[in-house]
């Protein structure tokens, strides 16, 4: 059986660009809460999540797509729109955009995720059942841990860190268990992003 000082050590070693002189503690590190929740408060579409388009009183353009490997969706008369690592609002506003040109007034489109595929998020460490798992929607990190079994007894709930990588780089965000479920201080229940590890030592 591992010590805890060892599985410290190796998950630690799972994110060494992340790491902090401290070791994997989290809670030194000063990291603004609502930037991040504002970041996630819109899903990212990723390949193989199916879209569902809207034009107001506009048939032609109204259709449910699939994203495809390369990442775009076709579009009748507008053609192929790039959808992968943009948001529903801003997909839209490229249909209007490039629909524009056929017609005389710019279409009012809507984009709605109708069905996840391509969101996945990982957990590791002291959990019941560490590993990749793929929800049909959004989560928090007290929902990846009820999704990974929960807390082994060798679990230091207080020294999570959520381990994200997008197009701010790469961070480590504390999870401070306490904080969040016996205080209710619920800022710290952050969505998780496509791709988020939840670190658990």
């Amino acid at each position: 059986m591992r010590s805890r000082r060892a599985w410290i050590a190796l998950l630690c070693s799972a994110v060494t660009s992340l790491a902090a002189p401290s070791g994997c503690a989290g809670r030194a590190l000063q990291v603004d809460f609502e930037a991040e929740r504002r970041a996630t408060s819109a899903y990212v579409v990723g390949p193989g999540d199916v879209l569902e388009v809207r034009a107001w009183k506009n048939e032609a353009l109204s259709h449910r797509v699939t994203v495809r490997p390369d990442g775009f969706i076709t579009v009748p008369l507008v053609g192929d729109v790039m959808a992968a690592g943009r948001t529903a609002m801003t997909i839209a506003e490229e249909i209007e955009n490039q629909a524009a040109r056929y017609y005389h007034e710019k279409p009012l489109v809507s984009v709605e995720v109708a069905e996840l595929h391509s969101y996945r998020i990982y957990v590791m460490g002291e959990v019941s059942r560490p590993g990749e798992f793929t929800p049909r929607a959004q989560i928090t990190v007290l929902q990846a841990l009820a999704l990974a079994g929960g807390f082994t007894r060798f679990a230091d709930p207080d020294e999570v860190v959520i381990v994200r990588r997008d197009v701010r780089g790469e961070r480590r965000i504390p999870f401070a268990f306490d904080e969040v479920v016996e205080k209710g201080n619920l800022r710290g229940d952050l969505p998780l992003q496509t791709n988020d590890t939840v670190v658990v030592p």
